[in-house]
């Protein structure tokens, strides 16, 4: 049977199989041919599978570029925590009769610097 195969594909199954680096090799060029993908999910064993994962790749990506234009998170369920902007944080106060005298000095030379 392998001389059959040989005989219609004009290579030994040897040389149909595809090596790791030339996955990798053909990963590489998608990547570069879909920059509007998220690079994560451009996965596969296969050529096949590599080029399969491309679209949904591609939909991550839009999704992700439409949440961040608009300012919704990609995920409406997560609670979003809320944010103090700088500036507005409120002051962290000490009570200096609460500190030790080696700190009082170090702060009083701090301030005169």
């Amino acid at each position: 049977m392998e001389e059959n195969e040989q005989t219609v594909t004009g290579q030994t199954p040897e040389e149909n199989a595809t090596t790791a680096d030339d996955i990798a090799a053909v990963r590489e060029v998608v990547l570069r041919a879909h920059p509007d993908a998220v690079p994560e999910l451009i996965a596969g064993t296969t050529v096949a599978e590599l080029l399969a994962s491309v679209e949904p790749a591609r939909d991550a990506y839009a999704r992700v570029v439409a949440s961040a234009s608009t300012g919704t998170p990609p995920d409406h369920d997560q609670p979003i925590a809320p944010s103090v902007p700088a500036g507005d944080a409120p002051a962290f106060l000490v009570d200096p009769d609460h500190l030790p005298p080696v700190e009082k000095i170090r702060r009083g030379l701090a301030r005169r610097t």
